[in-house]
């Protein structure tokens, strides 16, 4: 998101509009001309325009006063999947999260949120961010349809071929990208929740962009026996995921995934980042304790992380509730772990103090939470769909945090989040303060997300919307992650 600081990427064109109904025309006509240029189809150019019509039509409408003279930017550029859009204002702060729901059966004509209802309709991804001072930006990703890898025929010369040994990883090439979709239906039918994965043009776009880094391991004949990634986040450049890691079956136990592995953290340095981090499932071990070979090291329990419908063919095709991860990191840069100054909150003085040891990162308790605090918070938030999973970070405490936390958990519930993930500042006292407060909402802590200094280390977390959620079938493979998990259960138990 660059519309906030001036910059203009490659290829992007940038609207300043006044605050007057003609800007919504004027909004959509360069949409559509954009989008067109694209190479999105009739049917995508409508939502587009339409979910833009909305966007403005609210900022002319509802940001200024009606007596006050403004403007705000709208920025149209290129993705490496399609069009990304963001709409810049400094009108009055604004919380979609208190919007009611719009239920398309309802027969009344008086509810609200059908603008809402239109705009993630439309768009692939929404994105509300407040920026302070900065004012507010929505963002808005609409991607480029294609045709998914199970729905395209085989090759003639499909015909499954005896293992053979791996004899090179290197980085994806274009001609690369088809068959690592077909790798991925293999491995997970369609279940994988980065469901890029599953179109090669995205595949090849999002290696182009940067925004992801494939490896691949070959044999001899050129044959792709797996597949590992780093994902990159735009806004965080110095860290990265280390993700999407597949083996073919027939050539499980040649050390494929911890090749990949080796060669994604020596691309990782020479990239200069200096932290990464995974997610690793659960419903079987291995991926736990190869991570653990990689050097990552334990944080955080996640229950619940993805959809009870991912599969793991022929490991564990059905699962019995939903999917959690043990969120792991692994340190490039050693000076990531210098000490860390925090008010630790007693009822979790104990865990906190085993992960970060289990990270080699000194700690040492601070002063009792300071007095007084911003009138009000800001507090992010992502919403991921398809995952049924919502993600809230608070970036600064203020006196109205609580009733904003309040309201959006509401919100989610209603939207059917199953799983809501809330991220704390450990380095600001009021953190530890608040706790109890938070807790209390009917979130439950699940462990650390360290950042790449001090400041950034984050208290997790979790609202599982699903009463009867089972910890005890996780399969874990670390003392650490157990005691994690007794911990949590026990803090539960003791909290009911």
């Amino acid at each position: 998101m660059n519309a906030a600081d001036g910059s203009l990427a490659r290829g992007a064109c940038r609207l300043t509009l006044t605050n007057e109904p003609a800007a919504t025309a004027l909004a959509c006509a360069l949409a559509r001309a954009h989008a067109a240029q694209l190479g999105f189809d009739e049917r995508e150019l409508a939502q587009i325009e339409l979910g833009v019509e909305e966007v403005v039509s609210n900022v002319v409408r509802h940001a200024f006063p009606a007596d006050e003279d403004a403007s705000f930017e709208v920025s149209f550029q290129p993705a490496a999947l399609g069009l990304e859009i963001l709409i810049h204002d400094q009108g009055l702060p604004f919380d979609p999260t208190r919007i009611a729901d719009f239920d398309p059966l309802a027969e009344t004509e008086a509810q609200g949120g059908l603008g809402m209802h239109l705009i993630r309709s439309a768009f692939d991804e929404v994105e509300y961010r407040n920026l302070g001072r900065g004012g507010k930006l929505t963002r808005l990703l609409k991607v480029r349809a294609g045709i998914p890898i199970g729905e395209r025929p085989l090759p003639p010369a499909a015909v499954a071929a005896a293992a053979e040994p791996v004899c090179e990883v290197r980085l994806l090439q274009a001609d690369d990208a088809l068959e690592v979709s077909r790798l991925i239906h293999e491995a997970y039918g369609y279940s994988y929740p980065y469901e890029h994965i599953y179109f090669p043009e995205r595949i090849q776009a999002l290696n182009a962009s940067g925004q992801l880094c494939s490896a691949i391991a070959l044999t001899a004949s050129g044959r792709i026996a797996g597949h590992a990634a780093l994902v990159i986040d735009a806004d965080q450049d110095d860290r990265a995921e280390l993700a999407i890691v597949v083996t073919r079956m027939e050539f499980r136990g040649q050390g494929v995934a911890r090749r990949l592995g080796d060669f994604l953290l020596d691309n990782a340095r020479t990239r200069g980042l200096r932290m990464l981090f995974t997610n690793a499932v659960t419903a079987h071990p291995f991926t736990q304790q190869f991570m653990h070979q990689l050097g990552f090291r334990d944080c955080a329990l996640l229950p619940g992380h993805a959809p009870a419908s991912l599969r793991f063919r022929k490991i564990a095709e059905t699962l019995p509730q939903r999917e959690s991860c043990m969120l792991l990191v692994r340190y490039l840069d050693d000076s990531c772990r210098g000490e860390r100054m925090a008010v630790l909150p007693p009822a979790h003085r104990t865990m906190i103090e085993a992960i970060y040891a289990n990270l080699d990162i000194p700690l040492r308790e601070a002063a009792a939470p300071a007095s007084g605090q911003p009138a009000h918070a800001r507090i992010e938030a992502s919403i991921h769909n398809g995952l049924e999973l919502a993600q809230l970070k608070v970036e600064q405490w203020g006196a109205d945090a609580l009733d904003i936390l309040r309201a959006r958990l509401a919100q989610l519930r209603r939207d059917r989040m199953a799983v809501i993930e809330l991220q704390l500042p450990l380095c600001d006292p009021r953190s530890c303060a608040a706790l109890p407060a938070v807790e209390a909402l009917g979130f439950c802590f699940s462990g650390l997300a360290p950042g790449v200094s001090a400041g950034e280390d984050c208290l997790v977390l979790d609202f599982v919307a699903d009463g009867g959620f089972d910890y005890g079938v996780l399969q874990l493979h670390s003392p650490l992650a157990q005691g994690l998990r007794e911990h949590i259960v026990r803090h539960n138990a003791e909290a009911a």
